[in-house]
Formats: structure tokens, sequence, C-alpha cells
């Protein structure tokens, strides 16, 4: 037998032999490094720090309601239904120019308006210098349907921060003749 095949044959078995022998090694020494526990620390894991502050939502105050009016006048040949409130803020930082106008047709079925914004000058119109009271009148197009019927009016606070105040809501309710008792009654949001 020639001597060069022999040692092919047995360097080819010891081949498998090794990578067993490496496996079974790395395989160890996972295991051993596996269970070894890791070593105390002496890092603070708590912070002795502690800190409080005191902090409130911005509540936009909604406008009061001092009176109430409605009225018929004389448009011409037109009689022409008007409501005017009278109303301040309760606090100085607001302005007229603050001020937000609603208006809603009293719904036949339920007590509650759907009220909608009204843009100043848009049927309402306002008097008065700051810090009030104003004089605030709707009348015009948005009141002309209105003998015989009900609606409501309201005033809300904005704040340049974007938030409203609540609406404090006025309701007028005039007769179907000229002679009949025109009624107005105000709640002030709260």
């Amino acid at each position: 037998m020639n001597p060069a095949v022999s040692l092919n044959r047995n360097a080819r078995r010891q081949r498998p032999n090794r990578l067993r022998l490496c496996a079974a090694i790395v395989m160890c020494a996972g295991l051993l490094l596996s269970s070894v526990s890791p070593a105390a620390t002496t890092a603070a894991w708590k912070n002795a720090e502690h800190s409080s502050a005191d902090f409130s939502a911005l509540v936009v105050p909604a406008p009061i309601i001092d009176s109430c009016t409605a009225e018929i006048g004389i448009a011409g040949v037109n009689l022409k239904p008007r409501i005017t409130l009278i109303w301040h803020y309760p606090s100085t930082e607001y302005a007229l120019n603050d001020a937000q106008y609603w208006y809603g047709d009293v719904p036949a079925i339920g007590s509650l308006p759907v009220l909608g914004p009204l843009l100043y000058g848009e049927e309402v119109s306002t008097t008065g210098t700051d810090p009030g009271p104003y004089t605030s009148t709707f009348e015009g197009g948005l009141l002309t349907d209105l003998l015989g019927g009900t609606t409501d009016v309201g005033v809300s606070a904005t704040h340049e921060s974007g938030w409203s105040s609540k609406v404090s809501t006025a309701r007028a309710t005039f007769p179907l003749l000229l002679l009949g008792e025109k009624e107005c009654d105000f709640t002030n949001a709260s």
C-alpha cells in the first residue's frame, strides 16, 4: 500500500472529529459564560430629587347680560323686530373686540336653541367703550320673519389662545299682533 494514500485516509477521518471537538469546546464555553452571575454594582438607580408645581387650565369667563329688551321698530313700511342686550365682562382682561355673537331660531320641538356664530356687523351692532357695559342690538334680515315667533341670541368671549367662553343667551318672543306683549329673558352662562 502506498503511504501517501494511507495519510489521506487518516486525514479525512480526523477532519470530522476535529469539527466535533471544536463544536463541543464552543458549547462548553457558552454554558460556562451563561452560568456566571453578574458582578455587584454600586450604581444608584434612584434619584432623591423631587419637584412640584401648581397649574391651572385657562377659563375664559362668559359675558354677563344685565338686561334684555325685545321691541318692534318701524323701518319705512316694514315692521322690524329688534333684540337689545346690555352686557359686560366679569374681568377687565377682555375688550369689545373679544366678543363673539350668536343667533338661533328656537326649534318647534324642544326648548334648546341651536345657536350659530354671527360676524360683527352681520345683523348685530354693539356700542360702548372698554371695559363696558356694552349695548348689542340684533336686527335686520335675521329677525325679519319673527313676528309671532321666538328666537335666541347670545354673546361669548374669545381669548387670544383660541379658547372661548360659554355663551350667555337671551330668548325673545314677539307677538303676532303689534299690541301683544314682547318678552325677553336672559340666562348667563356659568
